[in-house]
């Protein structure tokens, strides 16, 4: 390959890169409202869902 094919090519590729970066913001607000309790960390799965020995799972019920 010629040099400014070369150069071409290798421009277009840095500026894809730089395009895919993005660009990032100044501020993020928070998703949930202020005083309100933070659900995570919990345990996972939720063992109050959990089925007992000898009982049936929670949920959906076959016939």
């Amino acid at each position: 390959m010629s040099r400014p094919i070369t150069l071409t090519i290798l421009g277009l590729a840095c500026a894809l890169a730089l395009a895919g970066c993005g660009k990032k913001p100044k501020h993020v607000d928070s998703p949930r409202p202020e005083g309100e309790v933070d659900p995570f960390p919990r345990a996972y799965p939720n063992p109050s869902l959990d089925p007992k020995p000898g009982q049936p799972a929670p949920g959906v019920r076959f016939p």
